[in-house]
């Protein structure tokens, strides 16, 4: 039995979009319904949640879309809890369109799952293709962003106003551009998975950093620095699932920033650091006298030198580094 139209459709197949009687009729309920939804005064709140149920395919509880909307059939679009779309949004959505809880959408922004063969003769029969998007939880999706067909975009994520979105972008970036490309991690809390990639870092780094020490005195404190660690404060950054550096707290003492071999120098620390700034008032450290390049760090991070001292495990003097919020 041959497809229809709308079954080539959802399977992501070239379809007729432009001359197929049944698409069209679909396409236009839904932009009457959309017409009437952008006549509604912003004052009528609960008129505009109950026309965005009747267009969207599935929504929660707490959402709010800011006129003007369009969109193609509705049906394919699904929202999740605490979902905010600003004024101006498009949404081609010829595939599934799925977004995940707490997603902002700035204005003058488009997603755009159809697509065109590149051939002009079967462009000109009315030929298209669909491809699904899906946005994850918690991602701010700035003004005047593109998304185009087939785009995948990980939970935690920020795309900066602007950016036409070819790719898929994965969780906890920041990225932007034209075409969008991931700009620099972003900072995300330790979790139990991460402890052993976390521990092999820890010891590289103090070895590496730490020349006047031994080896072993490192390897020594494996064991005893890995029960601790699931009592400290730890935030990480990660590149593909996987942790290239972290900060560790407690309470407000930095126990150290740890940066994988090879990222060093690309503002990894910086980033960590300033996460830390931004959620403490206080912070205190101690660094090896000797670690020159890890002093010099905090003194243009602002830190101020306030006392020193002997290490009693190592015997090298260590400096007391304070930062406080202005």
């Amino acid at each position: 039995m041959a497809m229809t139209e709308k079954e080539k459709m959802l399977a992501g197949l070239l379809y007729d979009a432009n001359y197929n009687e049944a698409l069209m009729e679909e396409r236009l309920k839904c932009k009457d319904l959309c017409y009437e939804f952008n006549q509604l005064r912003p004052s009528e709140i609960e008129a505009q949640k109950t026309l965005i149920r009747k267009i969207f395919g599935k929504t929660k509880k707490s959402f709010y879309v800011l006129s003007p909307f369009w969109c193609d059939y509705g049906y394919n679009i699904e929202i999740g809890e605490n979902f905010f779309m600003n004024h101006n949004c498009v949404i081609l959505d010829c595939a599934k369109v799925c977004f995940g809880d707490n997603v902002f959408i700035a204005p003058d922004c488009g997603f755009y799952t159809a697509g065109h063969p590149l051939d002009a003769e079967q462009r000109n029969r009315g030929l298209e293709y669909a491809r699904p998007i899906s946005i994850g939880d918690n991602v701010w999706i700035g003004g005047g962003v593109q998304v185009m067909p087939g785009v995948t975009i990980g939970d935690n994520t920020v795309i900066a106003g602007g950016s036409v979105v070819t790719k898929d972008i994965p969780s906890y970036v920041l990225a932007g551009g034209n075409p969008c490309r991931v700009i620099r991690p972003l900072v995300q809390k330790f979790c139990a998975d991460d402890l052993e990639q976390i521990m092999g870092i820890w010891v590289q780094t103090n070895i590496r950093a730490h020349s006047f020490i031994s080896e072993d005195y490192w390897k020594s404190n494996v064991e005893a620095v890995r029960r601790m660690m699931p009592e400290a404060e730890i935030y990480v950054c990660k590149e593909h699932q996987r942790v290239t550096a972290f900060i560790g707290l407690i309470d407000d003492y930095i126990a150290g920033i740890f940066v994988e071999e090879g990222k060093q120098s690309k503002g990894l620390g910086k980033i960590l650091l300033n996460h830390v700034k931004q959620i403490k008032e206080r912070l205190t450290l101690h660094v090896y006298k000797k670690n020159e390049r890890a002093v010099s760090f905090y003194i243009r991070e602002g830190f101020q030198i306030t006392d020193s001292q002997i290490d009693k495990n190592t015997g090298e003097a260590e400096l007391l580094m304070v930062w406080e919020k202005i």
